[in-house]
């Protein structure tokens, strides 16, 4: 009865625990901007965006401005690969589309990963929103 009892708990354990992680990790893993070609007034920027843990169902986001918040907009992130992180799992890297921006202003701008359920979690740099500038 006993052996019988630890095999249930450990597959139990093996079932539910992957469950019962409900807390995901998002974070910017790389800011890149490119000349818009001819014009010195706009470039193109791209937002590279870690997700953790690996799970089916991530839909990951950012929302950005470029005029202090007057504006607003939001774009879908599409995944790229699984990376090896330094804890010996993986990573999700996830990538926006090519963003054209003014050099008017800073691009502030927070991001965003929705678990298989719904739930959304913010990254918005403690409140102080990311910022890049090629000023």
């Amino acid at each position: 009865m006993t052996k019988r009892l630890a095999r249930l708990l450990s597959v139990l354990c093996v079932v539910l625990l992957p469950t019962l992680a409900v807390a995901e990790e998002v974070w910017v893993a790389e800011t890149q901007a490119t000349s818009s070609g001819g014009s010195y007034y706009s470039y193109y920027l791209t937002v590279k965006v870690g997700v953790w843990p690996v799970a089916p169902g991530h839909s990951v986001g950012m929302v950005y401005t470029n005029d202090n918040w007057h504006t607003t907009h939001w774009v879908d992130l599409t995944w790229q690969n699984n990376q090896s992180n330094a804890y010996g799992s993986q990573d999700e890297l996830w990538r926006t589309p090519t963003l054209y921006v003014s050099d008017s202003a800073p691009v502030e701008y927070a991001v965003y990963v929705d678990d298989a359920y719904g739930t959304r979690t913010w990254n918005n740099n403690n409140g102080q929103n990311f910022r890049f500038s090629r000023m």
